[in-house]
């Protein structure tokens, strides 16, 4: 590159070139070099990790720039600057203190966060590392790591960047890692070195043999996926150096920890913020709530009624200036003329007088309010899980707070299937082989007829063996032995006894099952050692016979193949085994032998039981085909760039003309309480859809045991779709099915459920069918569920992304998942919810909340989210409302003072109103306030509906908040007027003039208390913290007055407050003027409070009462048949059961389950049971009765 392409890429006006793949010379020699040779440096970033955001010398000017990009806060600041060059009514002060204060608290927050990062940072980089340099080990620390460096990591230490493993303690070059840190998996795994440099255990191996070179792609963010391949050059410089492939098989993250294995030797390839631990921490998108963009439009529009207030004072002034107004005869005004720079001036004078209107302390108001309530999110114990089967203990998380009050907006949920509304535990509970079919009975296998089981299988015939054999090796598991198992030194001991001894580690529960069960049927899996997986399988004569293979190739599960396969070689007579389990979708393709028309039909008999369906295949390869096999795959796994598809081709290879052996059948129970919280979150307005990949018979069955779909709904299937016009026929069918239904689309809600799979959702999510997108959406708004199955994580986030951006006006969308599949939907959503998953924290981690079950996702939303919603939404409105009542008084007295810019109100009271006067005790409203008990939020979700679509923040509703400040704002000031006119006329206090600064101090006075008893009035949770906040208010309020009454400094270029606040609250019409003034202003508020209350007389009744008071809450167990059937009715509670209420009256007792069709009763001594008709559930009344939570 000449000098002048340098200066044209270090200016920026050139994009620098950069290679398709980065190259690393392991331990910095070049490949084949000699030992004078200089080593080669890589141009690489260093092994620091900076998760801080800012520097000693960096925070001040990034601070501030990040806080002025803030709409309020750059108004201010321009505010500000105006009152500085300008001739300004008021002192600059007013608005440069309040400003400073609320830049100084976010500053010092952000300050004091980023403080425990560059603490965390710097624990993290100081770690000691050792690392092979030159002919010795070094010890450095863990920044001082660059790319190129061989690193050793020992037992139960943590990799400090990401390397690829040389060699381990191991003869077989393997290690142990868990990965927790990354995806919150807590089992074993096992990572792999190259063959070639295995035995290079030691730092003289590693110093005089080792000489290669990696060739890899750059950084990214998949923690699952690496392509490289290393060049490798023997002891003996003249052989030609030998290029071996690397995986993610061979790789150790950052983060992970060194497990069962004394050390490990590897090669550092990405460092610092390159490794996939830091890439993984980068901010996903930002996401914004609806009550935020509301706020926007809020705060533009009271900038522009600023405006327009400014330029009609000015108007006026020079309306006023132009008639005299009988100014001409005051001598010490000057003369005025209409110059344009004096018109701007004054217009500016008014926006500075009028500014306070926009409330500067809402945004850092809003921000502790959020902040803390997440806390509360966190620490609620009733949602706090531990895991009954590892006793992992999980509580809720909030991994953002920005999006606390999005969760009482939510109108569509999307929802996975397996982990999310069920265990993800499998449980073996039956199989098809040779055409029969077979049950589980307590970990013995039964042989089936028509559905019941018949006899024991006391032993397996040949193709049962052969089933539970590959059943026994298809997987990836490992074997974990515990303390009585018995290795003997010079030999494996392999028997049945100690095989009860086995831990099974397997990264999917599907092939911990089936190892389990193959081992409750006598194949027994050993575990691999160096490379050779051992299964004990009957011998026929009540004996067992080991069978040793040797694991060639692994070939892993993807969504496109939808199944996975290993290859073996069977110890004793070298031959070659393909063995392959998946779903029933593409296995079907590959099986071309095998009664592969018992599988079809099984098939659909397990999935109809709601049980999950594998196809399991074998096949036996010729050694010529396994070697076209294997180096297709050695060349895909070397050619970097088309790795992926060149290893799907390789597989295709051997992955058809399988014989189908039979088929798997696991159950995967329902969590406790989907049912039930699926009802209550219809009951509450939300649409709820489960995106899937099952095979669709399972998945409806799952659906209608969740409670998704009733036994009343039609349901209407678009499946196994082969183009786009197919689909839009079967869409435009099904909206003719539903407009010809009795009731039409009015009624359609109510009686129809959708059910779409994969092959079909292809074409209505693809990006180039608008039309057919908007046809299936429609066709979807008109049913009341819509169940998507064999869904790819892809069309799962377009599912998401289809609604959100194509449904008016624009819902709020949630998505719930627990596995790295679900991640794409989670971050496409509005609010994305992640479960603790038994196959990783992936969903949690990328989640903006997360907790273990999906039956806390009602409290999530009916309450937390009901409250959050309530209170922000009041909170805003609040904030406008007391400014409205605050600075409108200016307004009137402008036509006191000939629209002289004057104001009313002394410097203290412009600066302190918004900071200290009013803003702690609608902080804790907005922390506290509970306006309906929580168990009422429970028993009618019909109340989430009264809150839905942002209508607590509708502009009628802010005109109100607004017209009721402008009311207060009108009686504090006119009502002073008035009875201090009077006060002069009767020759009251005639010792004492009301001054402009003791009528100011007066009125703010009056405004000070109306604004504060306004919040007590729209409070219903009356507390300790909230009495704290208005006692503290009033005491800080008196205290700052009262210094600031008395100090003859002049602190704001004048003090005319001298004495004035001692002097006013001296005088007893001054108590007069307050009293009856606040009794005058909040008539009206008191009116409608009455009003609201009346029309929920009964609501506002169980309101009132205490807690230990509230009607008798208790939980239901889970009934069975049999214990309905005796007890009539649950006797005790049960872990994460159903609420349930009971009523007391005067003939009997009624116990209702929310949600359900139907009560029990108490009557005359005796249980009865009553139904609910359909009329009674969806009355109107159970709205009627919803209380108003508007506060007006």
């Amino acid at each position: 590159m000449g000098c002048f392409e340098k200066l044209l890429t270090f200016s920026g006006l050139k994009r620098p070139v950069v290679s398709e793949f980065r190259t690393i010379y392991v331990n910095h020699k070049p490949l084949g070099s000699s030992r004078d040779q200089p080593l080669i440096e890589e141009k690489y970033p260093s092994n620091r990790i900076i998760t801080s955001r800012y520097t000693i010398l960096s925070f001040p000017v990034k601070n501030l720039l990040e806080q002025f990009t803030r709409v309020a806060n750059f108004y201010f600041l321009i505010v500000a600057v105006l009152q500085l060059v300008i001739d300004t009514p008021v002192s600059p002060a007013t608005s440069i203190i309040p400003l400073v204060f609320v830049l100084g608290v976010t500053a010092v927050k952000q300050a004091y966060e980023d403080f425990l990062r560059h603490r965390a940072d710097d624990r993290v980089n100081n770690t000691p590392v050792h690392v092979i340099s030159g002919d010795s080990m070094a010890r450095i620390k863990a920044h001082e790591i660059r790319v190129g460096d061989v690193v050793r990591v020992h037992k139960n230490e943590s990799f400090p960047c990401d390397l690829i493993l040389l060699a381990s303690s191991e003869e077989s070059g393997e290690c142990s890692i868990t990965t927790a840190n990354l995806d919150g998996e807590t089992n074993l795994k096992t990572v792999y070195s190259v063959e070639e440099t295995k035995r290079l255990q030691t730092v003289e191996a590693v110093c005089r043999q080792l000489r290669a070179k990696i060739s890899c792609e750059h950084p990214t963010s998949d923690l699952y996926k690496f392509k490289g391949n290393m060049l490798l050059r023997r002891q003996r410089r003249s052989e030609k150096p030998e290029k071996v492939p690397l995986s993610a098989k061979n790789m150790l993250l950052r983060g992970a920890v060194l497990r069962n294995t004394e050390f490990v030797q590897g090669v550092a390839i990405y460092t610092g913020q390159e490794t996939k631990m830091q890439l993984n921490s980068q901010r996903g998108r930002s996401k914004k709530s609806v009550v935020e963009k509301r706020l926007d439009r809020f705060l533009l529009c009271f900038m522009v009624f600023l405006l327009v207030e400014s330029a009609f004072c000015t108007v006026m002034k020079w309306v006023y200036v132009s008639v005299d107004a009988g100014i001409s005869g005051a001598w010490y005004l000057p003369s005025e003329s209409a110059q344009p720079w004096r018109v701007v001036q004054d217009f500016l004078g008014f926006v500075v007088l009028f500014n306070y209107l926009i409330p500067i302390s809402l945004y850092v108001t809003i921000e502790l309010q959020k902040f803390l309530g997440s806390i509360f999110f966190e620490f609620d114990l009733e949602m706090y899980f531990e895991d009954p089967e590892t006793g992992e203990k999980f509580r809720a998380k909030a991994n953002t707070s920005d999006l606390n009050e999005e969760l009482g907006q939510v109108q569509y949920l999307f929802s996975d299937k397996t982990g999310t509304l069920t265990e993800n535990r499998m449980t073996f509970r039956m199989c098809s082989i040779n055409g029969n079919t077979y049950c589980d009975v307590d970990g013995q296998l039964w042989l089936t007829e028509e559905g019941a089981a018949t006899h024991q299988c006391q032993q397996l015939n040949e193709a049962e063996l052969k089933f539970f054999t590959v059943l026994a090796l298809c997987h990836t598991v490992r074997v974990e032995r515990q303390k009585s198992f018995d290795r003997q030194p010079q030999q494996q001991v392999f028997s049945v006894e100690t095989a009860a001894d086995y831990v099974y580690q397997a990264s999917s529960p599907d092939e911990k099952a089936f190892v389990e069960a193959a081992r409750n049927y006598g194949v027994t899996f050993h575990g691999t050692e160096n490379g050779v997986s051992s299964v004990t399988v009957p011998d026929g004569h009540g004996g067992f016979v080991l069978q040793q293979y040797r694991v060639l190739q692994v070939l892993e599960f993807d969504s496109d193949r939808k199944c996975m396969s290993v290859i073996l070689q069977r110890c004793t007579d070298g031959s070659y085994w393909l063995l392959t389990k998946g779903a029933e979708t593409s296995m079907l393709e590959k099986c071309s032998h095998g009664d592969r028309d018992a599988v079809v039909k099984h098939s659909g008999d397990f999935a109809v039981e709601g049980l999950r369906v594998l196809v399991i295949a074998c096949k036996e390869l010729s050694p010529a085909l396994y070697q076209q096999m294997a180096a297709q795959l050695l060349a895909a796994n070397q050619d970097v760039a088309n790795r992926e598809a060149l290893t799907v081709e390789a597989y295709r290879v051997v992955e058809r003309d399988l014989e189908a052996l039979g088929l798997t059948a696991i159950e995967d129970e329902l969590q406790t309480g989907v049912r039930e919280t699926i009802t209550d979150l219809r009951a509450a307005g939300i649409q709820v859809w489960i995106l899937t990949g099952d095979k669709r018979e399972t998945a409806e069955n799952i659906s209608l045991s969740a409670g998704h779909f009733d036994d009343t709904m039609q349901r209407i299937r678009i499946v196994e779709q082969q183009s786009q016009a197919g689909c839009l026929a079967e869409v435009r069918r099904g909206r003719e099915e539903i407009s010809a239904g009795d009731g039409g689309y009015q009624q359609a809600g109510r009686r129809y459920c959708l059910v779409v799979d994969g092959q079909s959702l292809q074409f209505l999510v693809a990006e180039n069918s608008a039309e057919l997108k908007a046809e299936f959406l429609a066709l979807c708004q008109l049913t009341s569920a819509v169940l998507c199955c064999r869904c790819t994580p892809l069309q799962k986030a377009r599912v998401v992304a289809m609604v959100r951006n194509g449904v008016e006006p624009k819902p709020v969308t949630c998505a719930i998942g627990d596995g790295a599949n679900d991640v794409s939907m989670i971050r496409e959503a509005h609010v994305g919810v992640g479960l603790y998953g038994k196959e990783g924290r992936a969903a949690a981690l990328n989640s903006d909340y997360a907790f273990a079950r999906f039956q806390f996702l009602r409290k999530a939303l009916l309450f937390h989210g009901h409250l959050y919603y309530v209170r922000l939404a009041t909170l805003v409105q609040y904030f406008f409302y007391k400014n409205v009542a605050f600075i409108t008084a200016e307004l009137f007295y402008a036509f006191h003072s000939g629209f002289s810019a004057q104001s009313l109100y002394d410097t203290i009271y412009l600066t302190i109103y918004n900071m200290t006067m009013t803003s702690l005790p609608i902080l804790l409203f907005g922390i506290f306030e509970q306006h309906v008990h929580r168990y009422r939020l429970y028993q009618e979700p019909e109340l989430y509906i009264t809150i839905a679509s942002n209508r607590l923040l509708w502009w009628r509703d802010l005109l109100i908040w607004c017209a009721l400040g402008l009311w207060h704002s009108v009686c504090c000031h006119y009502g002073v007027v008035a009875v201090l006119a009077v006060n002069d006329q009767m020759g009251i206090n005639a010792t004492f003039n009301y001054g402009v600064f003791e009528f100011g101090a007066l009125v703010v006075q009056c405004v000070m208390i109306c604004v504060t008893l306004r919040l007590v009035l729209v409070t219903y949770s009356i507390n300790v913290p909230t009495l704290i906040g208005l006692v503290v208010t009033v005491v800080g309020f008196i205290l700052v007055m009262s210094v600031y009454n008395i100090i003859g400094v002049n602190f704001f270029a004048f003090n005319n407050f001298l004495w004035v606040y001692f002097d006013i609250n001296k005088q007893p019409v001054s108590w007069l003027i307050m009293l009856v003034l606040t009794a005058v202003s909040l008539t009206p508020d008191l009116l409608l409070k009455c009003l609201h209350d009346s029309r929920n007389k009964a609501s506002m009744k169980e309101l009132q009462v205490p807690e230990a008071d509230m009607p008798e809450q208790t939980e239901a167990v889970a009934m069975t048949t049999t214990s309905a059937t005796a007890a009539g009715l649950p006797t005790g509670p049960q872990n994460g059961s159903r609420q349930v209420t009971r009523h007391q009256g005067s003939e009997l007792d009624r116990v209702h389950f929310s949600g359900s069709d139907h009560f029990y009763y108490w009557q005359q001594g005796g249980l009865h049971r009553g139904e609910f008709d359909q009329h009674q559930r969806q009355r109107s009344g159970y709205l009627n009765r919803a209380f108003d939570h508007r506060g007006v």
